[in-house]
């Protein structure tokens, strides 16, 4: 099993220290606008990508608007992402897991408490995100961007990114998995995102089953 794990493209995982951060907003969609306490996580660097999923499953269709080895896998459904999970837990023996909806926006503020996890002003996102008013279209490489305060790439823009939680849960649920006929959160907006939505609160939900064009992930891993 070791092996394996050493023979596969490994995703990144970068520590997010944990502590009280203030996420949500007034938004109808948005989880409501709250005080939590995050224990501290690993969370990947970059969204899983092609080559590291199809470690995983060597039939996986690549996406012709993310052809690249290290462009995100998308066009996933959750219960792939969840499925790349256990497998990864699995040959890495470590116990990886999707983040929970209150991790990721943690995470994606990295302490920040506006729109943006740089602040309110739209016209600096070209420095730090692809959607679609510079996206031509399709998927473009992270680190042309730069990085949040915690050190991670791609977490507005680029793709949506499912989570562990369930759709309309309390507070956006906890890291345990939900029941598998639930809507499933997917966070952060993509490509093909509209400038004036793309937001760190911006959050939709889709069945569990259903494989969404412009959705991928990163993998997460408790600290304790």
């Amino acid at each position: 099993m070791r092996d394996r794990y050493t023979r596969y493209p490994r995703p990144i995982l970068w520590l997010i220290p944990g502590g009280e951060a203030w996420i949500g907003e007034s938004e109808p969609d948005a989880l409501p606008a709250s005080l939590v306490e995050v224990e501290p996580f690993y969370l990947s660097k970059f969204p899983v990508t092609n080559e590291q999923f199809e470690a995983f499953d060597p039939a996986f269709q690549r996406s012709e608007l993310s052809p690249r080895d290290t462009d995100p896998a998308m066009g996933l459904s959750w219960t792939e992402a969840d499925e790349y999970c256990r497998w990864y837990a699995e040959v890495s023996r470590k116990p990886m897991r999707l983040p929970s909806e209150v991790e990721w926006e943690y995470a994606c503020r990295a302490g920040g408490h506006g729109r943006f996890f740089f602040g309110d002003d739209p016209k600096e996102a070209d420095l730090y995100l692809w959607d679609a008013s510079n996206s031509e279209g399709r998927v473009q490489p992270a680190d042309r961007k730069r990085a949040n305060g915690f050190g991670l790439f791609g977490m507005l823009g680029g793709v949506w990114e499912w989570t562990a939680s369930a759709y309309g849960s309390p507070a956006g649920g906890t890291v345990e998995r939900a029941e598998t006929d639930e809507e499933r959160v997917l966070r952060g907006g993509s490509f093909c995102t509209p400038r004036e939505e793309v937001a760190c609160s911006l959050r939709r939900g889709a069945p569990a089953d259903r494989a969404v064009a412009d959705a991928g992930f990163r993998i997460a891993r408790s600290f304790h």
